[in-house]
């Protein structure tokens, strides 16, 4: 995903998972190096409400996105993208019951360099 393409995301979603919509401002985050340094700033127990808010619908977005194009979607179809690979990408302190949402003596996020897919989306 390129500039232009975090450009045309929405803080919108597809009708039937309008009932997110109150996530996206906060969770809908257009890289990989913005959802980590969103996850070692956060708590755990406000990772938990979100955490928890998305497992449920997780595998419906999945299935809804399938037939798309990653490196097409714009808009609704962008934002929704956006939200899942976020709860993907931050899941893992939950799932694995970490105490906190980062590994002790882990390097500061602004000194890590993503490159490739993972620096565009």
């Amino acid at each position: 995903m390129n500039n232009n393409q975090v450009e045309l995301a929405t803080k919108k979603l597809p009708a039937q998972f309008k009932d997110l919509e109150h996530l996206v401002e906060e969770w809908a985050l257009p890289n990989e190096r913005v959802r980590y340094a969103k996850l070692v700033s956060i708590s755990k127990a406000h990772l938990q409400v979100f955490f928890d808010e998305m497992l449920p619908p997780a595998k419906s977005i999945m299935d809804y996105l399938a037939p798309y194009d990653v490196k097409e979607l714009k808009g609704e179809l962008l934002t929704l993208y956006q939200l899942l690979v976020t709860f993907v990408e931050t899941a893992h302190p939950i799932e694995l019951n970490w105490s906190t949402t980062n590994i002790e003596f882990s390097e500061e996020p602004t000194r890590l360099n993503f490159h490739g897919p993972s620096a565009d989306h």
